[in-house]
């Protein structure tokens, strides 16, 4: 691929990757923003609820010390037949007239003061816990409903711990009189010598907490550090008969959010960091949650949205603004390109000037000219390339004289070496027809004796591993013109095999499949007869095969010679064709290079391949008359 072409492609990718990685950083900082947002909306909202709830809690504690701040609590408790003790008649409470005023009094500012709050019920009662008023849903109480047994309320010890104008609260618990959840606050009645007489109390209904949390949007409840929820704005909490265990009553917090999230709301709660934490619920919903410590009961206000409803709410800005962003950076993207293709033009087009210099210089033209007009580094590229193509000149020419003085001594040599060798296999081919023909007439008179048979049969292989060396030299260095014609393939591999002495434990199989060959059928024989004797020596005495294959492919006929024994050396590989190299302790390393030889004369070429041995011999075709 062309320079430009990945010039343009890098740049093309980084600048969008670039610009699409700021498209979504923005987009994501406008959907952080709008998050951000809703939650401090969302924690202006539980302040606004906590200061509500405080305001409450404080009007409440207020109001009940002004009520007893009324001298007729004193005044009723300080009668002598007050101090005297309660009288009862069949279990009902009696009340002189004097007390009886004093107590219609009380009753009646205690009416007005429940009026001014949502209570359930108001109570006086004495040290022994016997009821002397009782307002429950500001219905006076009859004198024979009265209880003398309050002692059992959770609030009746803790009230008379409590000094004048101090409040205790009560936590909730369920009213015998209105069978609703409630929570009460209490405070001693004190004489003026400091006694502690009796305490006065009301009953404000739990069901003020739930009406604080109404909320339409996400959800928020009041939820108890030990893990209830005491108030839920999409909770229904229902007055129900017979529950006064406030663990059955009130759902479980496992059953909004994961452990780890209520271990943290408690954690956060009651210490100074942010009071906002997020996870993902079981239908892999992110939701955001806020949260604030009341003061009451240690109970902790929670408000929570989902993040996909926190961006409906904003889906109309956002959607605007991912558009504008899409429009910027598509913009952008495109001017960005357009330069780069500018810049990469002008960039590349010396190296091109220098590329083509380069394609005339490997064609083989060195009257190159490089234009250059500046001191970038394409231009001492151009200049150094020059140089270096003046210097391949002069080497070539060097080389050219060398190389024709070398070719020609080493031609004396070998046309020497050659005669010599072709003139010493002749004188050694004449005494060994002679030994051959005199073992012949040997055999003749003793080849019957057996001890002389193995002396025979080893003279007769060594006689042929001479003439066959013998061959081989004569046939590397005399050079005879091929006469080519068309001749079967099938016929000339069988003529060779007939001329092999084939051992008994090596299989030769020829093809099936006839080809023509056109080629010099005597040096086709030669070549066959030298591979075939080669993987004869390669399998060795071990039981073995010989495969002979026929192929053809465009322009050529393939003769494949794979045996079955060891392979080839694989550093010997590129050296087998070579002169006088040879991987066996006998022989004169020019039988290959001989049948290379003999294979490029007539046109083709001869190649080996490992694992397994295959020699393959290529014929150029010829058409067949």
């Amino acid at each position: 691929m062309k320079i430009s072409y990945q010039l343009i492609g890098i740049f093309s990718v980084i600048i969008l990757i670039t610009s699409i990685s700021l498209s979504l950083f923005i987009m994501g900082t406008v959907v952080d923003s709008a998050i951000r947002e809703d939650l401090e909306e969302m924690k202006s909202e539980i302040s606004e609820r906590d200061y509500h709830m405080q305001n409450l809690h404080d009007r409440a504690s207020q109001d009940l010390v002004f009520t007893l701040a009324n001298p007729k609590f004193v005044e009723y408790f300080e009668l002598p037949e007050t101090r005297a003790g309660n009288v009862f008649e069949n279990n009902v409470i009696q009340f002189t007239d004097n007390q009886r005023e004093i107590k219609s009094e009380l009753e009646q500012w205690i009416y007005h003061f429940q009026n001014r709050f949502q209570v359930d019920e108001t109570c006086i009662i004495d040290l022994s816990g016997q009821e002397h008023a009782r307002l429950v849903l500001t219905q006076i109480e009859v004198d024979e409903f009265l209880s003398p047994e309050e002692t059992s309320a959770p609030f009746f010890t803790p009230s008379f711990t409590k000094e004048k104008n101090e409040v205790h609260i009560e936590f909730p618990y369920l009213s015998p009189d209105t069978n609703r959840w409630v929570f009460a606050y209490t405070s001693p009645v004190v004489l003026g010598n400091l006694e502690k007489p009796a305490f006065y109390h009301f009953e404000m209904p739990l069901s003020i907490f739930q009406e604080f949390v109404n909320e339409d949007h996400g959800r928020m409840m009041v939820i108890d550090p030990q893990g209830y929820i005491v108030a839920s704005s999409v909770h229904d909490f229902k007055e129900i008969e017979n529950i006064s265990v406030f663990e059955e009553y009130f759902p479980s917090v496992d059953d909004e959010f994961p452990p780890e999230i209520f271990e943290q709301i408690i954690i956060q709660a009651t210490n100074d960091k942010e009071k906002h934490l997020q996870y993902t619920d079981n239908e892999n919903k992110i939701q955001h949650l806020v949260f604030k410590e009341l003061p009451t009961f240690g109970w902790i206000i929670v408000y929570e949205e989902s993040e996909e409803l926190i961006l409906s709410e904003h889906v109309t800005a956002i959607g605007g603004t991912q558009i504008t962003i899409v429009l910027i950076t598509i913009i952008i993207s495109i001017i960005a390109i357009f330069l780069v293709i500018l810049v990469s033009d002008r960039i590349t087009k010396p190296i091109r000037r220098l590329e083509n210099s380069i394609s005339k210089v490997n064609q083989g033209n060195y009257d190159v000219k490089l234009k250059h007009s500046g001191t970038s580094e394409i231009d001492n590229l151009s200049e150094n390339f020059k140089k270096m193509i003046e210097s391949i000149k002069k080497t070539i020419q060097l080389e050219k004289e060398l190389s024709v003085e070398k070719q020609k001594l080493k031609t004396e040599k070998l046309s020497t070496i050659g005669e010599l060798a072709s003139r010493l296999a002749h004188d050694m081919r004449n005494p060994l027809s002679l030994v051959r023909m005199s073992l012949e007439n040997i055999k003749l008179m003793y080849g019957e004796q057996e001890k002389a048979k193995p002396s025979f049969t080893r003279i007769d292989n060594a006689i042929d591993r001479m003439s066959h060396q013998i061959e081989g030299v004569l046939d590397y260095v005399r050079i005879i013109p091929p006469s080519k014609f068309n001749i079967s393939a099938i016929k000339i591999l069988k003529s060779t095999i007939i001329m092999l002495k084939i051992p008994d434990n090596i299989q030769v199989d020829l093809p099936i499949e006839d080809k023509v060959l056109y080629c010099d059928g005597r040096q086709a024989e030669i070549i066959f007869y030298n591979l075939i004797q080669n993987a004869f020596q390669a399998i060795g005495d071990k039981p073995g095969k010989i495969d002979i294959r026929l192929t053809e492919n465009d322009g050529e006929i393939n003769v494949e010679f794979e045996d079955s024994g060891p392979g080839i050396p694989e550093d010997a590989l590129n050296e087998i064709f070579e002169p006088l190299f040879t991987t066996k302790q006998t022989g004169t390393g020019l039988g290959l290079a001989s049948c290379k030889n003999l294979v490029e004369r007539m046109g083709g070429k001869l190649t080996v391949k490992n694992n397994p041995t295959v020699f393959m011999t290529s014929f150029p075709k010829k058409s067949v008359d």
